[in-house]
């Protein structure tokens, strides 16, 4: 039985609405108590375990999401896929871990980073145990937004009680592998009183290569990113990490708001073309990529105009240097946002991975080109970092597109106006905030005025303009009114 895509959308938002206000919440505390240097030291640190923790997992979330939506209906099928990517992401994760002591204790033994090192390896062996590709396959979005609610919940209040100074940055770390824990085992335990382990048809090598591309191309931004952070803790200090990270956090938490349409409709999208449904996919496809990019364009363009201002609320005026590196980053968020909708709503659905992978390989090796650039000229600083990585992201959606049209044939149009139309709205909002930031003193005050006019002036476009986005809200809007 299909469950409501409008409910699901529901849940996925609710549980990134809470995840928007929960960093907002924590990491304005964590921020200001920790400051960049002890704050850096932990991203930092963390960025080195999130390369090991890509291997380990091994595509298991995305290539299960995809794999298992196709089949959910067969629950012999689903058991003993199940238990084969579980096996293989079990092996993956133990051998992971390993090379991680290893490369820890060779390079990193009597630093001050090791310990959180140590820390944070903990999490290796925790992510054997997630299994929440499982719930979004099947579509247990309630699910996962209540249990999310709870452990995080309980992740607040332990901030509060165990974080105080700068020098309890290792029990912050600690805090972060202790969430994931109480995550990953309630999912586990949930999954495991529905599905079975069955050994009897497990398959293993079927499944090595494409779960080796999904590695690659699923993590692409990550690596990208990633290798951003670990140069700037390498070349230059804690503290350029964590001028690069904050930023980054911000962008994260309006861009994962965002992604829930895309992200919940992705194994729908799997199950209509397992159906052959070409007709359908399509125009879901076209349908919710114009309405993310009715919330996209003026999300990007507002968190550019007030950058700085979210810096000093988010994390206070430590930060405030970073605010060019989140200008960048709002455009940055663009360009994950159509790579999103090209990569996984087109390609990874109809199996193009192998595409991916080569495309990422490509880009990546011209990112780190321009970053050994950047290093030798002496301009590696957290902005240029992310300016150049963004610059490389640009290019592979601009060759991923071009394959789309050209091979795979599918009716969908990136560059043309009923999407972009959004972004010439958004525009109206440079001479507003300007003028608003003229009258309005305090970061609070401006933020607020700033964000409702714009919010209010936005939608009021929409209406003149007879969006359909917007016509069509009004009519569920009415229908819901007319119920007995």
């Amino acid at each position: 039985m299909q469950k409501s895509l409008y409910k699901n959308i529901f849940y996925k938002v609710l549980l990134n609405i809470f995840n928007l206000v929960l960093p907002l919440l924590v990491g304005t505390y964590v921020n200001r108590a920790l400051g960049p240097k002890s704050l850096g030291l932990v991203q930092g640190t963390e960025s080195i375990y999130s390369y090991f923790l890509i291997f380990a997992s091994f595509g298991v979330y995305q290539y299960g999401l995809r794999e298992m939506s196709r089949i959910k209906d067969d629950k012999q099928k689903v058991s003993q896929l199940f238990t084969s990517l579980f096996t293989i992401s079990t092996v993956t994760g133990v051998i992971t871990i390993l090379i991680y002591l290893g490369f820890s204790y060779f390079k990193y033994e009597g630093e001050i980073i090791f310990p959180l090192l140590m820390i944070f390896g903990l999490n290796l062996i925790v992510n054997i145990f997630l299994v929440e590709w499982v719930n979004e396959a099947m579509e247990n979005y309630d699910f996962i937004t209540i249990k999310t609610i709870i452990v995080r919940s309980i992740y607040v209040i332990l901030i509060f009680v165990f974080i105080h100074t700068a020098d309890d940055y290792k029990e912050y770390a600690i805090l972060l592998v202790v969430t994931a824990f109480l995550n990953n085992i309630i999912s586990f335990v949930y999954i495991k009183r529905k599905i079975k382990f069955d050994f009897r048809n497990i398959k293993i090598k079927p499944h090595l290569k494409p779960m080796f591309l999904v590695v690659i191309f699923a993590n692409a931004n990550v690596l990208y990113t990633l290798l951003d952070r670990i140069m700037l803790l390498e070349f230059k200090n804690p503290k350029a990490v964590s001028f690069y990270v904050i930023p980054q956090q911000i962008m994260g938490i309006i861009s994962t708001l965002l992604l829930s349409v895309i992200q919940v409709t992705i194994p729908r999208l799997s199950y209509m073309l397992g159906s052959d449904d070409e007709q359908s996919y399509n125009t879901l496809l076209n349908n919710i990529s114009k309405v993310y990019f009715a919330f996209l364009f003026p999300a990007a363009v507002g968190l550019y105009l007030i950058a700085d201002i979210g810096l000093l609320i988010y994390a206070g005026n430590s930060y405030i240097e970073a605010a060019p590196v989140l200008n960048v980053f709002a455009f940055y968020m663009v360009i994950l946002g159509i790579d999103s909708i090209l990569a996984n709503q087109i390609m990874y659905v109809k199996k193009k991975e192998h595409i991916l992978v080569r495309l990422s390989f490509l880009c990546g090796f011209i990112n780190l080109l321009l970053k050994i650039v950047l290093i030798k000229f002496n301009m590696f600083t957290p902005r240029n970092a992310i300016l150049t990585t963004a610059i490389a992201n640009l290019l592979f959606i601009l060759i991923e597109y071009g394959y789309i049209r050209r091979f795979l044939k599918v009716n969908y149009y990136l560059f043309d106006f009923s999407k972009w139309k959004y972004l010439l709205y958004s525009l109206v909002f440079i001479p507003i905030t300007y003028g608003l930031r003229h009258v309005v003193s305090g970061p609070i005050p401006i933020f607020i005025v700033v964000v409702s006019v714009n919010m209010f002036l936005y939608i009021v476009i929409l209406i003149i303009t007879k969006d359909n986005i917007v016509m069509v809200a009004f009519e569920k809007l009415k229908k819901r009114f007319r119920r007995p």
